[in-house]
């Protein structure tokens, strides 16, 4: 009979063997291997806008006369030029002819922005090493193979014994 002191001794034993998976690879760290690679990327953007003028006015001011029939200018009293408008004006067989000059009201605006986008990848490759069996190694097996093949024979004749002996024994 086997005495608990033993047992428990046998357990304790076997159970001190084992070790956990994090302590394992805090103790035996993988071989591993980091790369990092760096990507610069250039990313141009096109960017335009329109960016409206203030509004602008010009102004003339002038005396008509009728001379002969025909309409002159006797004087002109006020010509004020806008910042963008230019104001004519012109008399020509009785017939007044005004108008103004303007640029655009608003100016079309383009530009280029460059952005340099950076990307960082890091790879990690851990190597695992490949055992491989010694010729000892190899023997060893075979041999603990074989050993428990004649092992289990010779259990199972001693068994097949026994029961047999029973058997024939009233």
């Amino acid at each position: 009979m086997i005495k608990p002191g033993f047992l428990i001794l046998l357990l304790a034993t076997l159970l001190s063997g084992c070790i956990s998976e994090k302590r394992c690879a805090e103790r035996y760290p993988p071989a591993e291997r980091s790369d990092v690679f760096v990507q610069h990327d250039t990313v141009i953007c096109v960017k335009d806008s329109l960016i409206p003028l203030p509004t602008d006015s010009g102004l003339i001011k002038a005396l008509l006369e009728c001379q002969d029939g025909k309409v002159v200018v006797k004087e002109i009293l006020e010509a004020k030029p806008g910042m963008r408008v230019v104001p004519f004006f012109s008399v020509q067989n009785n017939v007044l002819t005004t108008g103004a000059k303007i640029d655009s009201s608003s100016i079309y605006f383009s530009w280029k922005e460059t952005h340099i986008r950076e990307s960082r990848i890091e790879s990690k490759t851990i190597e695992k090493p490949v055992y491989k069996v010694s010729g000892l190694q190899n023997f060893l097996i075979w041999s603990g193979g074989i050993a428990w093949a004649i092992i289990v024979i010779l259990v199972g004749i001693n068994l097949i014994r026994i029961y047999l002996k029973r058997k024939l024994l009233p």
